[in-house]
């Protein structure tokens, strides 16, 4: 049976996935954005790696229609 269960991501392996800080990753949690499996009394977050994988596909941003940023004019010299 232990072999049919996910292995959980500690908060480290979250933030170093997303790309961001263990604080961040503590935030999400606490906002309910991600949800967690609390292990033991302490903060010992788990997180399921479908858990996390729906998160960032409900999370994923594109922009339809997107067009490329016009260049800017040169700047002109200012006389003082």
């Amino acid at each position: 049976m232990r072999d049919s269960l996910p292995k959980l991501l500690t908060i480290s392996d979250v933030a170093e996935i997303l790309v961001c800080s263990r604080r961040n990753v503590y935030g999400l949690i606490e906002k309910g954005e991600l949800p967690y499996i609390q292990t033991g009394v302490s903060k010992g977050y788990r997180i399921d790696p479908e858990d996390l994988a729906a998160f960032i596909q409900t999370h994923k941003q594109q922009k339809e229609g997107a067009k490329p940023r016009a260049l800017r004019p040169p700047l002109k010299h200012l006389k003082l």
